[in-house]
């Protein structure tokens, strides 16, 4: 599952208690967090991980903030074995990284990360250098499995970071392919993640997008048959209601998806 937590925005208590209710029903092996805050005051990471009895990796992106460290996190049921981190591409005062944990699975381990592009409408040169380095970083990564990858991009699937991303354009020179997993098993759904529906989006008048995506890749051209391995067997988006307050747990929905490994 990726969520992007809105770090202590808005109602966070009732957004966070919302959360923590509705995780162990959604019961994901893996989250991938973006925008939490870890601080003596409120640690959202750390909350979440307790009610899923999951491993914590942490990674600060902005230590300056002035609540507390936001950063990007993982959160695993499963055995966490290492975890690397980079800096992406980022403008002066806002920057951007991208957190990688090996995870231990029956069938081997797998590369998971997350990350969380630049936001700004247009800033889509600064986002398609940030995908490159992401992209470089997470084909580097050693993994026995198809690794899987995601987090809020701040853009919609016709944006040149998601086509370059999915193979089907080059940027700076360099091709990849991933596979978009909502639009694998959806593909003429919209699949909102950033929705107006949401009373924290609806101040907002740019239009409703799919910006949070999952996306599994696979380990040669050999093993990409349909059935085999990094197959996306089903994607969902979740956390797309609110509590009986009408509180939404953060200004995004969430993804959810299963693959096969």
């Amino acid at each position: 599952m990726t969520l992007n937590v809105w770090n202590t925005q808005g109602p966070v208590e009732a957004r966070m208690r919302h959360l923590v209710r509705k995780l162990p029903t959604i019961a994901p092996d893996v989250v991938l967090l973006q925008e939490v805050r870890r601080s003596d005051a409120i640690d959202q990471a750390a909350a979440l991980a307790a009610v899923m009895d999951a491993t914590l990796v942490f990674d600060v992106v902005d230590p300056e903030s002035a609540g507390g460290a936001v950063g990007n996190a993982i959160l695993s049921r499963l055995p966490v074995r290492a975890h690397e981190s980079a800096a992406l591409p980022s403008p002066p005062g806002d920057p951007r990284r991208i957190l990688c944990a090996s995870i231990e699975t029956p069938s081997g381990k797998v590369a998971i990360g997350t990350t969380h592009l630049s936001w700004e409408l247009d800033a889509a040169i600064k986002r398609e250098r940030q995908a490159v380095a992401a992209d470089r970083f997470m084909r580097d990564f050693p993994s026995d499995l198809p690794r899987v990858w995601g987090g809020d991009f701040n853009c919609a699937p016709d944006a040149e970071v998601v086509r370059f991303l999915t193979g089907r354009c080059s940027l700076e020179g360099q091709a990849t392919y991933w596979r978009d997993a909502f639009a694998r098993r959806h593909p003429h759904a919209d699949g909102w993640t950033w929705c107006r529906r949401n009373p924290f989006v609806g101040r907002h008048i740019e239009p409703d997008r799919r910006i949070d995506f999952i996306f599994a890749g696979i380990p040669h051209q050999a093993q990409g048959l349909e059935g085999g391995a990094g197959t996306v067997v089903d994607a969902r988006v979740t956390l797309d209601e609110p509590d009986e307050n009408g509180v939404f747990s953060s200004d995004h929905f969430a993804v959810v998806v299963d693959v096969q490994l």
